[in-house]
């Protein structure tokens, strides 16, 4: 796809994850433009031109020292209580706004992450209440990791 495509903006999601592998392949891309990847029995090589790349990473100990530097670092801050309770009625589609504030509501006392909103979303039913989703969160928190 990026072949065909030529995109100017490459969006890349937790970049630590990457095996060492694929961050060399990125680094060239960095530094030269040009991709070389030997993929299910294909090869790939090319060259995009201009390409900007944003990334995401959790760890940045787990990026080689020149990929790492390749990249302006930003810090993120944490979510307001307002900011996390809007995005967990996004990340809740399939649940009525009420529900997704709940949950939301709950998940942020207890100083937990937007994924474990998910995580709980995925488990209440349409027709729960206050007490079933305290109930899936107390147990997701008694036995979670």
């Amino acid at each position: 796809m990026l072949e065909q495509e030529q995109p100017k903006i490459i969006l890349l999601d937790e970049l630590d994850k990457f095996s060492k592998s694929w961050q060399n392949k990125l680094l060239s891309l960095l530094e030269s433009g040009r991709i070389k990847v030997d993929q299910q029995k294909k090869q790939y090589d090319f060259t995009i031109k201009g390409a900007k790349v944003f990334a995401t990473c959790n760890d940045l100990n787990k990026l080689s020292p020149p990929l790492r530097s390749r990249f302006r670092r930003l810090h993120l801050p944490k979510y307001s209580k307002d900011q996390f309770l809007e995005v967990a009625v996004k990340v809740c589609p399939n649940l009525s706004k009420d529900t997704a504030l709940r949950i939301g509501e709950e998940i942020w006392k207890s100083q937990g992450d937007i994924r474990d909103v998910i995580s709980v979303s995925k488990l209440v039913k349409k027709d729960d209440g206050p007490d079933e989703i305290a109930e899936i969160i107390n147990t997701l928190a008694k036995y979670g990791e």
